[in-house]
């Protein structure tokens, strides 16, 4: 109840930029990949020896302890040496955290059923997977450049599909572009016939981006159509309401879509360096996961956020934020806690 209720004040803090350090964290862990994928040129990274240590996260994550909310992302996450004992410092360090997040291809079925068994057993308050799935059966593993990558990730659901509860969601997680525009419906049907309980609310949906210093993919030729909205909101009004938190932020992102495609303009205020920031594998400090600005490394603050939060560098950033000359970005890591940090605006 604790990290709820600490979660809840964070997130009415923020409507007020009343913040004086981050509740969400997305930290890549990794970006070793063993996906090859159409949109994304993480893949291509060779480099891997900068990673943060386990003793560099032991310190940083006891000296900024306070998280409600860590994405833990790639690459393919539980391809990083060591990340259950990652996912055990975290678990020892973040008594406040109320969501913990990961994703995976789904690939390596048996190591990824025994990595997210194991982190269960730390008990997060809750533990959210996603598994990407670009298309039906052929799109995907044409996508991903991987043969039999759909079929993996669908035995991958199947063996965590009984341990969902009330601390343990896992979903389908499409990217859209150009290269699958017009295939949810098919995604979705290919999905429930291997898959027979399979709700529509089991799927959700993110916009293609770029992003020199994450993705890797600044020179991908792909493009993001209008008509993306327009599926998904065909899609959406066959699957009915669900109240639970994380798919009432789904919708309200949703909602949203059509309005990012049109103006490419983040439909709302952003509050990445507010409530949130983006940590790269060696460390460097990033607003979000789309802008590539470093702004500094956590080795050269002892790993100690605070000395970083209100410095000159991040201040200037969020002026430069709220005038909307980053990017401009609509993916779920940057949308949601600006979502919850405009309340009022994110109900209309």
């Amino acid at each position: 109840m604790k990290q709820l209720i600490s979660l809840g004040a964070n997130i009415v803090r923020s409507n007020f930029n009343a913040l004086d350090r981050p509740f969400k964290l997305t930290y890549a862990a990794t970006y070793r990949c063993n996906s090859r994928c159409t949109i994304c040129s993480i893949w291509k990274r060779t480099k891997f020896n900068d990673e943060l240590t386990l003793p560099d996260l032991q310190s940083f994550f006891s000296k900024n302890n306070y998280f409600n909310w860590i994405d833990v992302t790639g690459g393919e996450v539980f391809m990083r040496p060591g990340i259950l004992d990652i996912f055990k410092i975290i678990a020892r360090t973040q008594h406040n955290l109320y969501m913990l997040h990961t994703q995976t291809n789904g690939i390596l079925t048996h190591k990824l059923t025994r990595d997210i068994l194991a982190v269960l057993a730390l008990r997060p308050r809750l533990f959210v997977l996603t598994l990407s799935i670009d298309g039906p059966p052929a799109l995907h593993n044409k996508l991903r450049g991987i043969k039999n990558n759909w079929q993996d990730s669908v035995a991958t659901y199947k063996a965590l599909q009984k341990y969902i509860s009330n601390r343990f969601a896992c979903y389908f997680g499409m990217t859209l572009s150009d290269y699958n525009a017009g295939q949810i419906e098919a995604t979705y049907q290919s999905l429930k016939t291997a898959i027979p309980t399979l709700s529509r609310h089991d799927m959700h949906f993110n916009v293609a981006h770029r992003s020199s210093h994450y993705y890797g993919n600044q020179n991908s030729k792909f493009s993001t159509p209008q008509t993306i909205a327009g599926e998904i909101a065909d899609f959406n009004k066959k699957k009915g309401r669900r109240w639970d938190g994380v798919s009432i932020l789904d919708s309200l992102y949703q909602r949203r879509v059509a309005s990012y495609l049109e103006t490419h303009k983040t439909p709302i205020p952003c509050k990445a360096l507010t409530s949130s920031l983006f940590l790269d594998p060696d460390g460097t400090i990033y607003p979000c996961s789309m802008w590539n600005l470093a702004l500094g490394n956590v080795k050269d603050i002892s790993y100690d956020l605070s000395k970083f939060w209100q410095s000159p560098v991040a201040v200037k950033t969020r002026h430069v934020i709220d005038l909307k000359k980053c990017p401009n970005c609509w993916t779920p890591c940057e949308a949601y806690q600006s979502l919850l940090g405009n309340l009022p605006r994110s109900m209309i």
